[in-house]
């Protein structure tokens, strides 16, 4: 019954927003892994069999008063069961790959690797021990020891030279102690003072990270396209990805591709899905540069790439769609190269927020590439930035900005300050 409250209140629906209900998720879920929950409710099981084992002991030795045949078969009963249970207990500890584990079998394992760690460190203790030493040195030396002439000068040796090699052991012993005491020390202070700095200095951190893992398990969870939608603006908003889990990048591609189809090479969105399609491009775009830029060789952006070479080969067009610009922009990204002629542009403009965002986008790459080999921001990006200058009308002032940062870059410019505020 215990379990089961704990359990409905983790279930209950907050009020609120799908991004507020999702992050109270999120909390409860981090408050079930910091607590150790799983350990509580699979500890509950293990008090009942421990009861259920004292009752079969108690009524035996009631039983035994009364009937010894009746005891005899309850005696047998309770016998079997707890062989049986400490055979799955041992099983369990013993080998690794034993289904039929316990949490008995869990606390054994780690006492036993427990106890086998501190078994060497006595015995790397005492072989290094001054008193160990000197008791093997005088063994060694008077051979047999036991002997009528050697057993005097022995003792009278061991008498002598034990007192110094104990106070040598006890005063090495004693600045250990010290030593490791003052260390843990100033580690918690540096710890906490760190902590203390980094969440009165960027308060934000935490919600960020609390938000991406929201909105990731909105986005698998929810089947309401609204939910979807208010999610995906609000990634689409963060200017910054902290604490990254690279699934998000495929869970907003599967995302579009759910409200996508390929039709005669040519990709429809599925009627009322507009809206969600379009912001999750922005979001496939914005999580792939933001994967590219800081760790290039993540098992996702291989994942991504060939389910996109499934459902989009290269042949599939996605003109006449509000995420035009932004998929061939993701298509420039995976390829790294840039060709104006693959857009099929016939006078066609990219939208504000899409080329504000790519071109964001883009600088982090140029930003990232450049420190990873000195001197060599991509070809494709170079291209992107000179191509957005050289549209008539001009860019935004902003994709301007990050398109001049991108050959301030190239350039080798010291632009490490802009960059940082920036980012």
């Amino acid at each position: 019954m215990l379990g089961k409250q704990c359990l409905n209140r983790y279930h209950h629906i907050d009020q609120g927003t799908e991004i507020e209900r999702s992050q109270n998720r999120q909390r409860k879920l981090d408050g079930i892994t910091v607590w150790y929950f799983d350990y509580m409710v699979e500890s509950l099981p293990s008090m009942l069999q421990v009861a259920l084992l004292l009752l079969g002991c108690a009524l035996s030795r009631y039983l035994w008063e009364v009937n010894t045949v009746v005891a005899s078969v309850v005696i047998g009963l309770t016998s079997i069961g707890m062989i049986f249970y400490l055979v799955i207990i041992t099983a369990g500890t013993v080998t690794e790959s034993c289904p039929y584990k316990t949490p008995w079998s869990l606390i054994i394992r780690h006492l036993v690797s427990w106890a086998s760690s501190t078994g060497l460190a006595i015995t790397s203790a005492f072989r290094g021990s001054k008193t160990m030493r000197t008791i093997a040195e005088n063994v060694q030396y008077y051979h047999p020891w036991w002997s009528r002439r050697e057993i005097t000068p022995f003792l009278k040796d061991m008498v002598l030279e034990l007192p110094h090699a104990l106070a040598i052991d006890v005063y090495h012993l004693g600045k250990m102690m010290v030593w490791s005491s003052y260390a843990f020390a100033v580690g918690a202070c540096h710890l906490r003072v760190t902590l203390f700095m980094d969440l009165h200095r960027s308060p934000s951190i935490l919600d960020w990270g609390v938000d991406l893992q929201s909105i990731s398990w909105v986005l698998q969870v929810s089947l309401d396209k609204s939910s979807h939608l208010a999610a995906l603006k609000h990634l689409a908003s963060m200017m910054e990805l902290t604490n990254f889990n690279p699934t998000l990048a495929k869970v907003c591609f599967n995302t579009f591709t759910d409200c996508t189809t390929v039709n005669n090479c040519k990709v429809v969105v599925i009627q009322g899905s507009e809206e969600v399609a379009a912001v999750s491009a922005l979001c496939i775009f914005s999580t792939i540069s933001h994967l590219l830029g800081t760790d290039p060789t993540s098992s996702v952006l291989e994942e991504v790439h060939q389910d996109y070479l499934k459902v989009f080969p290269v042949q599939v067009n996605f003109s006449d769609n509000q995420f035009y610009y932004t998929m061939n922009v993701l298509r420039c990204l995976y390829f790294q190269s840039w060709r104006r002629q693959g857009f099929h542009w016939n006078g066609y403009k990219p939208p504000f927020h899409e080329h504000a965002i790519a071109a964001q986008n883009f600088v982090k790459i140029a930003w990232f590439k450049y420190q990873e080999t000195p001197g060599k921001v991509p070809c494709f990006v170079l291209r992107f930035a000179l191509h957005s200058l050289s549209l008539d009308p001009l860019p935004s002032t902003s994709v301007i900005a990050n398109c001049l940062l991108i050959i301030a870059i190239d350039l080798g410019c010291n632009v490490s300050d802009m960059i940082v505020g920036y980012r």
